[in-house]
């Protein structure tokens, strides 16, 4: 080999170890960033369920108290020539869990009580999981639930969005060194 063929192959494996090198970084850095959405979707997810468990809760609430209301009925046979008693309505089957909640139930699980015990319980959860506004990182956390109830709605829904500022190790390369991650999930309960 000639002493200019040398000087060629230097070069050469210089470009080419700066592409292998830029190559890894991107793929190190995007495959941290997949795991990072990956945990603020799970974040977002189990907020939202905890924030299920507590309307799940109320509605069972609501459910046994009707029940127990309709058990505690009391039947007393009407002497002839009296004016009868109250007439009873069918009851649903026990079994039938939604046919026990009534559209006043199904109010008081969007009212303002309610809104607040469950925004809290999901808020709860994303601090729990270090997702929450207390963590410098964090910079948005929104729940949407609903504010009032439309007669014929077959499920109440619980929004939430996580947005999280997330280091790029890489990305002075790019002259890019950090971005935002969101993570959001949708979760719902059958109200019918």
């Amino acid at each position: 080999m000639r002493k200019a063929e040398k000087g060629q192959v230097i070069v050469i494996v210089a470009v080419l170890l700066v592409v292998v090198l830029t190559i890894l970084a991107v793929i190190i850095d995007g495959a941290r960033l997949m795991v990072e959405q990956q945990e603020i979707n799970r974040a977002a997810a189990a907020a939202g369920k905890a924030g299920l468990i507590i309307l799940g809760d109320r509605m069972v609430t609501q459910v046994i108290a009707a029940q127990t209301e309709a058990a505690s009925i009391t039947l007393t046979a009407t002497p002839i020539g009296s004016t009868p008693g109250p007439t009873l309505t069918p009851t649903p089957a026990a079994d039938d869990f939604f046919s026990w909640i009534s559209d006043n139930h199904r109010k008081t699980l969007v009212a303002p009580p309610m809104q607040t015990l469950v925004t809290t319980q999901v808020m709860g959860s994303a601090e729990e999981n270090d997702h929450g506004l207390s963590n410098p990182v964090i910079t948005g956390l929104e729940i949407t639930y609903p504010d009032h109830y439309l007669e014929g709605d077959k499920n109440i829904q619980i929004v939430v969005r996580i947005d999280r500022v997330v280091a790029i190790i890489f990305g002075s390369l790019f002259n890019l060194e950090e971005g935002v991650l969101s993570g959001n999930t949708k979760q719902n309960i059958p109200e019918r």
